[in-house]
């Protein structure tokens, strides 16, 4: 009689853990309801996200003044994933100083972040280290011999 009872708790615990495995690897998706500037947007759970290794030129605020290019930037970032749904890869460092998530941002399988930075409308973030670092690098310097985005003559 034992193993009658035993079995069927087994196997529903069982399906439990795979459940919450499967659960906990969903991925979740947002969508982008506001676009910054050419490295930072609003996504619809009221979170600020700042890309990870992505250095965009400034538009105007009452903090910064307007660098070449930072409407440019802006808008193709704006153009890629406004509303629009992302998913997001927290980095080891959850937030950064302003308060803002720092993640990789992904549009279905593309590399938003790096995406960017291959096309020529951002710089590779130098300052710290990270996952991708090498990478957005190869991708600036790509983009540079390349004469595109904010690198055309």
């Amino acid at each position: 009689m034992r193993a009658y009872v035993r079995w069927p708790l087994v196997l529903i615990m069982i399906f439990l853990v795979l459940g919450l495995y499967h659960w906990a690897k969903a991925v979740h998706l947002f969508e982008v309801i506001e676009v910054y500037d050419g490295d930072t947007i609003l996504i619809e759970d009221g979170r600020k996200v700042r890309l990870i290794g992505v250095d965009a030129p400034e538009v105007e605020s009452p903090y910064r003044q307007e660098e070449p290019f930072g409407i440019q930037s802006k808008d193709y970032l704006r153009d890629l994933i406004l509303h629009k749904k992302v998913s997001l890869n927290l980095g080891d460092t959850p937030l950064d100083k302003y308060g803002r998530t720092l993640a990789y941002v992904y549009l279905g399988d593309v590399l938003i972040n790096g995406r960017i930075i291959r096309d020529g409308w951002a710089r590779a973030y130098r300052r710290f280290e990270y996952t991708h670092k090498d990478l957005f690098i190869a991708y600036e310097k790509e983009a540079r011999a390349r004469s595109i985005g904010m690198w055309q003559d």
